[in-house]
């Protein structure tokens, strides 16, 4: 019983994922820590200059380019301005490597700890657009599910305006601001404090038109989707759906 209750929270710990439902637990760190998982290979670690590549093996249209933009929103929160540069292509300092993954499995995306220069993220059919990709590259830089209630792109409960929005909490900030004060980051601080003027991506790129949720709650359509219902035309609108009458 025992050697299956530790096998059991073995794979728990490995598998950082979006799931449907996860069982609630209280931690006191919601860093990714053990378990091949560690705080120092956050791409927070990366000097000015670095690259990180998200390389789309044609797994579907528009996850690296949702990809790319969930970096950027957790590099700039960080300090790591536009010296860190983020770009679709499989060369780079650091690599994401977007999997496809054709099995029904239960989870949204899942995230692979770093191994060499690469960070896997599987994507299954149910990967929902913003919302996965900026829950799974908040665990590349790092970070944990957490289950305190707190508002937060990594937590599971009423989030939808922070993982959808692509938007930090003050809650997602500060523990930003805790793990860079970690002394693994303070020699790469002190490179990235040189640069006193920042201007970051995410300040000078106008806001991505915003998805809609399906009627189920879970399925994402993109900006200007086009669907009908019993002979009526509904249009996907900034995250808002526009209902035309059938003829």
């Amino acid at each position: 019983m025992k050697n299956k209750l530790w096998l059991g929270c073995l794979i728990a710990l490995l598998s950082a994922c979006g799931n449907e439902s996860e069982e609630q637990h209280s931690t006191t760190s919601a860093f990714l820590e053990d378990y091949y998982w560690k705080v120092g290979d956050s791409p927070y670690i990366l000097k000015p200059g670095s690259t990180i590549a998200v390389c789309d093996t044609g797994v579907k249209t528009g996850v690296a380019d949702h990809v790319v933009r969930a970096v950027r929103i957790w590099a700039d929160a960080g300090g790591r301005d536009e010296r860190l540069r983020i770009v679709k292509g499989c060369s780079g300092d650091r690599i994401i490597k977007l999997v496809r993954v054709s099995d029904d499995v239960t989870y949204f995306g899942q995230a692979a700890p770093l191994s060499g220069r690469i960070h896997t993220v599987s994507v299954p059919n149910k990967w929902a657009g913003h919302w996965t990709a900026n829950h799974e590259v908040g665990h590349i830089f790092g970070f944990g599910h957490i289950f305190e209630r707190t508002t937060s792109i990594m937590n599971s409960e009423d989030n939808g305006t922070y993982m959808n929005g692509g938007k930090l909490s003050s809650y997602d900030y500060s523990e930003i601001k805790r793990m860079l004060r970690r002394k693994e980051f303070t020699e790469v601080n002190k490179l990235w404090a040189r640069q006193t003027t920042v201007v970051t991506h995410t300040e000078t790129v106008p806001e991505e038109p915003k998805s809609c949720i399906g009627a189920n709650g879970t399925t994402v359509y993109e900006h200007g989707t086009v669907t009908t219902y019993r002979g009526n035309t509904y249009t996907c609108n900034q995250g808002k759906w526009t209902f035309s009458p059938g003829v």
